[in-house]
């Protein structure tokens, strides 16, 4: 399965968050008899991590807690997922939009706001297509300083999750 960048398409959801101070469009094919849904890729990325990369966002929850900003997706990891499939809010994370075929998950916090959009293309019968695209917008500067920081693990992190997610819906 290879990833590829690519451009966020003028059609999607997504594009109506533009501008941004940082923008990633991540796209895979893959092939799966399987009904697989936007939010079924958004439910697995947040609920079902692999452990490096759950013990990595642990570690960013102790790092931060000083400084303010809110933790990651701890607790009810049931409500998180009935939040994606309804449209709802969960801690500081809601869903901004939805279709068919994708779902734009929110994430704001006193320092930047992201916003992360996972689309499913059905090619035909057994092929799809999925994005993956982020978008950040700074509030201040410690939103700079926390992304300039986190920027490193972010590229390999949604990477390694997109790849761990299609493997498991894929079973």
């Amino acid at each position: 399965m290879k990833i590829r960048k690519t451009q966020i398409s003028k059609t999607d959801l997504i594009n109506q968050y533009l501008p941004a101070n940082y923008t990633e469009c991540l796209q895979c094919n893959f092939s799966s008899i399987q009904k697989i849904t936007a939010d079924d890729i958004m439910v697995a990325f947040w609920t079902a991590p692999p452990k490096w990369v759950d013990s990595l966002f642990k570690l960013r929850d102790i790092l931060v807690k000083p400084f303010g900003i809110q933790g990651g997706n701890k607790g009810n990891r049931q409500e998180l997922e009935k939040s994606i499939r309804t449209g709802g809010t969960f801690k500081f994370m809601s869903i901004a939009a939805k279709s068919d075929e994708e779902t734009i998950l929110c994430a704001n916090d006193k320092h930047l706001v992201m916003y992360l959009s996972i689309k499913i293309e059905e090619l035909n019968e057994s092929d799809k297509q999925v994005t993956v695209s982020t978008l950040v917008k700074f509030h201040n500067l410690l939103g700079r300083a926390y992304f300039f920081i986190i920027y490193p693990f972010h590229c390999i992190i949604v990477k390694t999750m997109l790849k761990s997610v299609l493997k498991k819906l894929k079973q």
